[in-house]
């Protein structure tokens, strides 16, 4: 054969051997379903395929290989005992080494121990003892076996007929990971937002994926213990359509797909940020809420609503994330406000962030009288001061647990609401700078 006939063979069998673009499924739970394809030349019989850098984290149960050719896996293997300095002494014991000192002194015999700290060694002149912190390298044997640097996958496999296979590799992976990450600037008169996200990507699963294929599933899967998920496996990427939107959301099964229109590339141990909601203006409602039951006063929490439909909010699900509220300062300067965390939101919900605290707006709730009466009924006289220390009236709600089966409100000094089997809310109005006062009793009938 010539020169030039085996270098076309030679370039030929690496190019069967690469593998195509990967393609990546991340979810909730910190675990990701990789896909990736290749082709092979494989001969007519018996055969093994084998593929390095494979996730350190692969779930080795979950592995499927497949292809449209008729091609039978017998047998497969996950080989993730790789190679270390104690690795390879193990495979020498009873097998002559040498030892080369740091001071480029040589000993040399049968190796019969070792651990962390120290070496045994028999040679013709009896046994030595090498303290492992002088030893600069150990000379060993040509190795019999193979040794594994890399995680990899092995498959036996049996063939009709010589020829070139695609195939069609899937398996669960841990450590990868996904969370949307939600900046969101309040307006002036704190009546709208300016809400926007991330995608954060984390990546520790011992692989770097190149130019990968990205899907995203936002939803809470329920996972079989011991067993593992069974994912059905995917097909060929088709490119996007120019002018496309960076991600694209979907249904899915009863959950919520993000698809990256762009191959993306992350590394192990990295994290990466990609864009996917594009700023929206959302109408906010602001409120103060107060469920406290100290007799001291405590800070009021803030809250800002919004209804995440068309209208007033973006209108898509959200998938759960943090939420950073920012603010203008009179210098123009964005400064935090707060911080929340999304629960997974569909379109159409109510949405409540806890921004924190007003410094200035403040409650306590104090029991004036308890009354009761055995297998009867008890009732408790309750008395709610509202401190408003602001230079603007402000509006608050207090939301009080009643408890009880059989329970009613009598004499209430403002309106209310039932809100469920135990709650209630009123709303009261604080002038600027002054207190406002709430007093009602709470009766339970025992009966």
């Amino acid at each position: 054969m010539t020169n030039h006939l085996k270098l076309i063979t030679v370039l030929l069998l690496l190019a069967s051997m690469v593998l195509g673009q990967t393609q990546l499924t991340v979810y909730n739970h910190g675990q990701a379903l990789v896909k990736e394809q290749f082709s092979r030349q494989l001969p007519k019989g018996i055969s093994e395929i084998e593929i390095e850098r494979v996730a350190e984290t692969i779930n080795p149960s979950s592995v499927k290989l497949s292809s449209d050719q008729n091609l039978q896996v017998l047998e497969q293997n996950y080989r993730y005992d790789l190679v270390d300095q104690n690795k390879l002494l193990k495979k020498y014991l009873e097998a002559e080494v040498t030892v080369v000192l740091q001071n480029e002194n040589k000993m040399s015999g049968e190796l019969l121990s070792y651990d962390n700290s120290t070496l045994v060694l028999k040679s013709r002149n009896g046994i030595d003892i090498i303290q492992r912190s002088y030893v600069g390298s150990i000379k060993c044997p040509t190795p019999t076996e193979r040794l594994y640097v890399r995680p990899t996958l092995a498959w036996t496999v049996d063939c009709e007929k010589a020829a070139l296979f695609d195939l069609d590799l899937s398996y669960l992976a841990g450590g990868i990971s996904w969370q949307a990450e939600y900046v969101a600037v309040v307006s002036d008169d704190d009546t709208e937002m300016d809400l926007s996200s991330w995608i954060n990507l984390n990546n520790r699963s011992g692989k770097d994926y190149i130019k990968t294929k990205l899907k995203l599933v936002a939803g809470d899967l329920h996972r079989a213990q011991p067993n593992i998920l069974e994912i059905a496996d995917a097909r060929v990427f088709k490119a996007q359509r120019a002018g496309a939107r960076p991600v694209q959301e979907r249904e899915f099964f009863e959950y919520h797909l993000y698809e990256i229109s762009f191959p993306v590339s992350v590394g192990n141990r990295e994290e990466k940020q990609i864009q996917w909601l594009n700023p929206s203006i959302v109408k906010t409602i602001k409120r103060y809420v107060y469920e406290g039951g100290s007799n001291n006063f405590t800070n009021i929490p803030i809250k800002l609503l919004f209804k995440n439909d068309k209208k007033d909010g973006t209108g898509v699900a959200l998938p759960a994330g943090t939420v950073r509220l920012f603010k203008k300062d009179v210098d123009g300067a964005l400064e935090l406000i707060g911080e929340d965390w999304l629960k997974h939101t569909s379109k159409d919900d109510l949405v409540t962030f806890e921004v924190g605290k007003a410094f200035d707006v403040k409650g306590k709730r104090e029991v004036l009288d308890r009354r009761s009466k055995t297998d009867r009924y008890r009732e408790e006289d309750i008395s709610i001061t509202l401190a408003n220390r602001k230079d603007e009236d402000v509006a608050i709600e207090v939301i009080q647990h009643v408890g009880g089966r059989n329970w009613k409100i009598q004499n209430p000094s403002h309106p209310f609401e039932k809100l469920d089997a135990s709650r209630v809310k009123f709303s009261v109005s604080v002038p600027a700078n002054s207190e406002a006062g709430l007093t009602y009793t709470a009766r339970n009938d025992l009966k």
